[in-house]
């Protein structure tokens, strides 16, 4: 993640905090054990059901707590892949997908009260009338046919030392209405960004001299997230329909004072207004053996964002204005030959688009920033044909092709049109030996989603007024991945997965340098290429790379080792990449990758008391950026929340946690170049540590 991102309140319609890099607070958020009853693998067809008895001594709220206590599996919210069928998650509602793009998938399923849950199928390696979406493992959730309607009502709030609070409410619910259903989702928040903090900044410049800055910045936003939807019967199928409007209001304010602090060297005060809206609709209908698909959504956003610098003498001004927009429409056949042989065809047509103006100004002057104004837009159009077949009980392989066609332009400061064809195959075989262990195998083309938001430029008053150009000629990234997992349950309710995956990129996105002539100092004449005041660091091509991650998940039921109630689960996650600098031309790893990320979460369930605790630790890591003239670094320690939930009554529970318990500090530091980094120096080397206490959260959630 960048260390100078805002984490908004935003981020999630269940946030009411915002912990970066932290997991976010939610209004409906629980951790609790897996119960101990087991469930029967149904071999023959790679499904395993968990019925809502194997949750009921955990007592769960929704079903996102109820996919987080199945042993083995590992909740995926989506990819940023292109197009709408690649970037689902690998959980299904009532064996169709969220039929929204802006709403997260776990959004969706914490929308869903565990009370409304029958059972949820683990599907490895596919089943009849289940789109696998790519996956190796999908949780299919089903819903109880006659679950009528209900509401429900949760108020929390956080207090932080420094007096700051979060309050929060959600209202949702579902009544039938019609052969249909009709459900709603109200949530109003005020977040606070933990990546904002205290702290003494100390820079050492080229001559050695030594300077420390006191530094005190906050972050806080509020908005409200309103969601509608609605299921029927319709035309012998079945219809979905969704909507959504979501304003968001962020402010961040920074200060810096000499030390100590005796007077304002400068002050950077940033908004940030955004408007998100989403509609969109899918219909389904089986004839035999055959199955229809198709699905439709726009969504669009507006976001206006000022950032002011002002240290007394100067001042600066940097300004956005922005407004994007996606449509999508697809279409899908799913025919259904034998149990043992699904085949799905289809198309998908997109439109994106993107329309940014971003200016500066010095003490009234306005700078002339490259990239200043551009629109981009992205036609796109995918046919697709997967195949998947279980050869035996223990054998199943899937495979498949997409074939994508796009046409990305621009236009403002820049007129560029460029024409691209990607094909895409995957392979995915699934091998189970004994109903306890088994192997997967992953071997797919992937196409990455380029972030419109590159093409223009912006600027960091923050960091000194760091220009960051936009990217005139970016390409999507593509990759080829090579990944085998292997899984081994145990104790019933136990299990370790090992997950190896290799990925050959070509097109790696990261940062180049750019040169604009117009600006570069003239020398006999003759602009002067290597001026640092011409020459702007973005986002671009940098060629090929790889990558190499190992992933090691472990689900571990206490019961036998005299903790009765009582689960560990972890996740540990080692990652290597290689990628050429285009600056300095020598091998390093990709900006913002992690070498190495851990988490561990124990939880209790103490049935006779009502009540479950635990203890969930996000473990430190740093992460490195690298620019043409500078490199930032971004080191966190560790992250420990402690809590608790009573649950006196099935419909009313209150929640009580503790946050960052060790006071884990966030460091940024840079190093600035003379010149670029392949022939300078460093001439000014920059440590801000930021302190960020601990802060107490409580949730009373009532059902009706």
């Amino acid at each position: 993640m960048s260390p100078f991102i805002a984490l908004l309140a935003a981020a999630s319609p269940d946030v009411i905090a915002t912990a970066a890099p932290a997991p976010a607070i939610v209004l409906a958020q629980e951790a609790a054990p897996i119960a101990t009853q087991a469930a029967a693998p149904v071999a023959n067809q790679g499904v395993t059901p968990y019925p809502a008895s194997f949750f009921a001594e955990a007592s769960p709220n929704s079903a996102m707590d109820m996919i987080a206590r199945i042993p083995g599996f590992a909740f995926d919210d989506g990819d940023s892949v292109r197009g709408y069928g690649g970037a689902a998650g690998n959980v299904l509602i009532d064996g169709q997908r969220n039929a929204s793009k802006s709403e997260g998938l776990e959004d969706a399923l914490r929308r869903i009260q565990a009370k409304d849950v029958e059972r949820i199928d683990i599907i490895r390696g596919g089943a009849p009338g289940i789109d696998m979406q790519g996956k190796t493992v999908i949780a299919n959730v089903i819903l109880k046919k006659d679950r009528g309607g209900s509401w429900l009502l949760a108020v929390a709030n956080a207090i932080h030392q420094d007096g700051r609070t979060q309050p929060a409410m959600r209202f949702e619910g579902s009544a039938p209405v019609g052969p249909g259903t009709f459900n709603w989702s109200n949530l109003f928040y005020v977040g606070v960004n933990d990546g904002a903090g205290e702290g003494v900044q100390r820079a050492v410049d080229s001559t050695g001299a030594v300077t420390r800055t006191a530094w005190d910045e906050t972050g806080t936003g509020h908005g409200y997230d309103l969601k509608v939807g609605w299921k029927s019967p319709l035309f012998g199928g079945r219809v979905a329909v969704n909507a959504r409007y979501h304003p968001d209001l962020y402010e961040w304010s920074l200060n810096a004072f000499d030390n100590p602090r005796t007077s304002r060297l400068f002050v950077v005060k940033d908004r940030e207004d955004q408007v998100d809206a989403e509609f969109g609709g899918s219909w389904e209908r089986e004839f035999g053996k055959a199955k229809v698909e198709v699905t439709a959504l726009q969504t669009g956003s507006e976001v206006e964002y000022s950032s002011r610098f002002d240290d007394g003498t100067d001042t600066g001004l940097f300004t956005e204005n922005a407004e994007r927009g996606e449509s999508i429409a697809r279409g899908t056949l799913r025919y259904t030959f034998s149990p043992n042989l699904i085949v799905e065809g289809g198309a998908e047509g997109a439109f994106n688009f993107l329309d940014a103006s971003t200016a500066y100004a010095e003490n009234g002057v306005p700078v002339v920033l490259p990239q200043a104004n551009v629109r981009v837009e992205e036609e796109r159009g995918e046919a697709f044909l997967t195949a998947n077949w279980r050869l035996n009980p223990k054998l199943a392989i899937e495979g498949g092709l997409k074939v994508e066609a796009s046409t990305i332009s621009q236009s403002g400061a820049t007129t560029l049109s460029k024409e691209f064809t990607y094909y895409k195959p995957r392979m995915i075989a699934t091998w189970s030996p004994t109903e306890v262990d088994q192997v997967r195998v992953r071997i797919e083309r992937e196409v990455g989603q380029l972030n419109f938001r590159d093409f223009a430029s912006s600027i960091s008053l923050s960091t000194g007024g760091t220009v960051t150009a936009g990217g005139a000629d970016l390409e999507p990234s593509k990759t080829t991945v090579f990944e085998v997992a292997y899984e081994r349950k145990f104790w019933k309710d136990g299990a370790v997965t090992v997950k190896l995956t290799h990925e050959e990129i070509t097109d790696a996105t990261d940062r180049i340098r750019v040169t604009d002539v117009s600006q570069c100092p003239l020398v006999a004449g003759i602009p002067d290429t290597s001026d640092l005041s011409c020459n702007f660091d973005a986002p671009g091509n940098i060629g090929d790379g790889k990558n190499d991650e190992l992933e090691i998940a472990l689900t571990l039921p206490l019961g036998k080792l005299g903790i009765p109630g009582g689960l560990l689960r972890s996740n540990l996650e080692w990652s290597q990449s290689e990628v050429t600098d285009p600056t300095t031309g020598e091998t390093r790893r990709i900006s913002g990758q992690s070498p190495f990320e851990w988490e561990v979460r124990f939880s209790q369930d103490l049935a006779k008391y009502k009540t479950q605790w635990g203890i969930d630790v996000f473990g430190n890591f740093e992460e490195r950026y690298y620019r043409f003239d500078r490199t930032d670094q971004l080191e966190l320690e560790t992250w420990v929340t402690l809590y608790a939930e009573y649950k006196p009554y099935p419909d009313l529970a209150i929640r009580f946690e503790a946050h960052n318990l060790l006071g884990r500090d966030l460091t940024f530091s840079r190093q600035l170049y003379d010149a670029p980094r392949d022939t300078g120096s460093i001439n000014f080397r920059e440590v801000r540590p930021l302190d960020y206490p601990s802060f107490f959260y409580m949730r009373i959630r009532k059902t009706f």
